[in-house]
């Protein structure tokens, strides 16, 4: 007994100064403008859909976000009637434009994207990967972070065909009950942030 109240005086201490994790969240960074790939100036805040955001990282030369290319635009016009809006995020100061205008003009992607070269928006979602999908509150809140599907085993291995969609199962449990599964570990090219 005197074990555990000694641990929860800690945790409270810990939390107090500092020393926890922050909650993934983009609501301190909802009203500060980005340049779409565009060339649109827009804030987050606007760009978000009125029920849900899925913010997905992406990478033009990762073989993983290759492998989804379509997929993706074909989720954010399946939930963009749902109130649902798509946000692709090219983190990293490695990260070209140019690369990125071709991936996005072949993949066909109506959504929004945005250049994070010094990794605010990556940071805010707490991001490891490319691609990993966030799904975001109206608030800004993370409410899942994780895998697209379950194709890819490892780095260099993937299934023929997706068996469990895992963020169409985030999507719809947040759209129905606020309550999906929080994280599924995404499998992906590591997001190369300087800190």
């Amino acid at each position: 007994m005197r074990v555990a109240r000694s641990t929860w005086a800690l945790l409270v201490l810990l939390a107090v100064a500092g020393c926890m994790p922050q909650a993934a969240s983009v609501a301190p960074i909802m009203a500060t403008p980005w340049t779409t790939l565009d060339g649109e100036r827009r804030t987050i805040g606007s760009m978000m859909g009125d029920k849900a955001t899925v913010f997905i990282t992406l990478d033009p030369e990762c073989p993983i976000c290759e492998l989804y290319a379509q997929a993706f635009q074909v989720m954010a016009d399946a939930y963009a009637a749902q109130g649902v809006a798509v946000i692709g995020v090219y983190s990293g100061p490695f990260m070209e434009r140019r690369k990125a205008q071709a991936y996005s003009g072949q993949a066909g992607f109506a959504f929004p994207q945005v250049m994070d070269s010094i990794c605010t928006i990556t940071m805010a979602l707490h991001a490891r990967v490319t691609p990993e999908c966030f799904v975001v509150s109206p608030a800004g809140k993370v409410v899942y972070n994780g895998a697209f599907d379950d194709r890819p085993v490892r780095q260099g291995r993937k299934k023929l065909d997706a068996h469990v969609p895992h963020l169409a199962h985030a999507l719809d449990a947040f759209l129905a009950s606020g309550q999906p599964q929080p994280e599924v570990v995404a499998v992906g090219c590591i997001v190369e942030c300087e800190e």
